[in-house]
């Protein structure tokens, strides 16, 4: 507080209202009123530091105008002033937020006393808000900039995902499409069987990299026509381990690990890395291992033609408690699913 602090005297009787003012005047801005009435005014008008209010007064008694006051300021500080202290006073002036009390006739340097630790605890009020506001604009803007960060990182990570999606496809251009595809079916089949919302939008990325540790594996083996051998079929095999140890160093991928690592789970725990059976298998990952099934069968291999969609309907039927989730099968047929899918692929 630059200028000097405000305070209200309050009291009926001249004589003490006199002697407080002349102990107070010289250090701080004073102010009197006679009676209760006229100091709720005062307060409803102006901001006051400390008020010092005397207890008997003849239209409101102090005990009141305390309560008021501290309606009206609630960081007011009161000083109630009182010719006999009783227990019940104090308690019941206390209970009401005053500071303390002074008992009459009061001592010079407890007048100055008290009011100074008025002032001092209204001014460490003032300063902690004032902290806590620093705090909260500080806490605001590091905020803003985490999820600055977060953007960038995202973008930045969007960026070499599509470039290693573009490399992948660069190498089996059979595949060529096939994450963004994939990623859009699963999105269709999560509508379908009601997958949580705000779940959707990370198992649309989990999606579009689920292969992305075919980065790792030899072309030649991606782009052999024939059967594949022993050795390279557990080649292929490794592309979901290497997809996580691609994906997991970025913090906010983390959720998306277990779809990446076990979209070539079976349902009935004959599929890779883990062979996980039934629900062990994330429900993101039984989705994307159904979205991959459905592009694979709908695009043509060098050693057999595309599915129609009533081969594709009738394989996932034949495979439903095998290689899929037979509830995600049956919710998937019954939905408007293969209808978006005709109108994508015309």
């Amino acid at each position: 507080m630059g200028e000097k602090a405000k305070i209200l005297i309050v009291d009926d009787e001249l004589g003490p209202r006199e002697a407080l003012r002349m102990i107070l005047k010289d250090r701080y801005e004073v102010r009197v009123a006679g009676d209760g009435t006229s100091a709720l005014s005062l307060l409803s008008r102006e901001k006051f530091d400390v008020a010092i209010l005397d207890i008997k007064m003849p239209d409101r008694d102090g005990i009141e105008v305390l309560r008021l006051a501290k309606e009206i300021d609630r960081d007011l500080e009161v000083v109630m002033i009182t010719a006999y202290a009783t227990v019940s006073t104090a308690r019941e002036a206390i209970r009401h937020g005053a500071l303390d009390y002074l008992i009459k006739p009061f001592d010079k340097t407890d007048v100055e006393r008290v009011v100074e630790r008025g002032i001092a605890r209204r001014l460490d009020r003032e300063t902690g808000r004032q902290r806590i506001r620093e705090l909260e604009r500080t806490t605001d803007r590091l905020a803003r900039q985490v999820e600055k960060a977060k953007m960038d990182i995202q973008h930045h990570y969007d960026g070499t995902v599509k470039a290693l999606i573009a490399a992948i496809d660069a190498v089996d251009h059979y595949t060529r499409g096939h994450s963004e595809r994939v990623s859009n079916f699963t999105v269709r089949l999560a509508e379908a069987v009601s997958f949580p919302r705000h779940q959707i939008v990370l198992l649309q990325q989990a999606a579009i990299v689920h292969d992305i540790g075919k980065i790792g594996v030899e072309g030649r083996i991606l782009r052999k026509r024939g059967t594949l051998t022993q050795e390279e079929l557990q080649e292929v095999r490794k592309h979901p381990q290497i997809g996580v140890e691609i994906v997991g160093p970025v913090p906010f991928m983390a959720e998306m690990l277990p779809v990446i690592l076990h979209h070539h789970e079976r349902y009935d725990g004959k599929g890779f890395p883990e062979g996980l059976k039934g629900e062990e298998i994330v429900l993101g990952a039984r989705l994307v291992s159904i979205a991959d099934a459905v592009d694979a069968m709908l695009s043509d291999r060098p050693y057999r033609r595309a599915l129609t969609l009533e081969e594709v309907k009738a394989e996932l039927e034949r495979e439903s408690g095998g290689q899929f989730d037979p509830q995600l099968v049956s919710a998937l047929l019954s939905s408007e699913f293969f209808q978006h899918v005709s109108d994508q692929i015309g």
